[in-house]
């Protein structure tokens, strides 16, 4: 790949992606070479009139200098190049704009199956035996219902007493900052 290559694929990766999708949907370089056939411009002429066409598409050139622009690369008469300019945005530019806009409008929606997933356990309760079931013949874990009841008068538990937090003693010297020395950090800036 040349320069001018590299250039070219630069500039067309600057370009909004809708504008990059619609360039590349619209066969621009086919109806560029059939305008020029049906205006009798031989083949070095039609290669001069591609050029200009990508340049005003990739943003190289503004695309209101194109008639200036083809007449003098083509060596063509200022009338035959205003038609061809007038072509040209006709059957390129508008489409190539009509296919931005669209894609730019279009919102991509996309739809997720609604599909359970299938590697999940299944637990079923077994409410005769307090058990809850994860596999046939596996115990998940056993609950007594019967071992944990709360009376709302006492606010006691009745077959099970907690055993009683020991108060934390308070301590009100700070904690040394062992990270840096004198506890500043060294690559942090003043606050003024």
């Amino acid at each position: 790949m040349n320069e001018t290559d590299k250039l070219i694929e630069e500039q067309l990766k600057t370009l909004p992606p809708n504008l990059q999708q619609a360039i590349n949907a619209v066969p621009w370089k086919t109806i560029a070479q059939d305008i020029g056939k049906a205006n009798s411009l031989n083949s070095e002429q039609i290669e001069s009139l591609e050029q200009e066409v990508m340049l005003a598409l990739y943003n190289f050139e503004n695309p209101n200098d194109l008639p200036e622009n083809i007449e003098r690369e083509t060596g063509i008469s200022e009338e035959t190049s205003y038609k061809i300019a007038t072509t040209v945005a006709e059957k390129i530019l508008s489409v190539i704009e009509k296919k931005s806009n669209e894609q730019k409008n279009t919102v991509i929606t996309t739809s997720v199956p609604e599909i359970p997933p299938t590697n999940l356990p299944v637990i079923e309760p077994a409410f005769a035996q307090d058990v809850i079931m994860v596999k046939k013949g596996e115990v998940a874990h056993t609950v007594n219902s019967k071992q944990y009841t709360v009376d709302s008068e006492s606010e006691s538990t009745s077959s099970q007493s907690l055993p009683e937090a020991k108060p934390e003693p308070k301590v009100n010297t700070p904690l040394p900052d062992y990270h840096y020395p004198g506890g500043k950090d060294p690559y942090r800036e003043p606050l003024q």
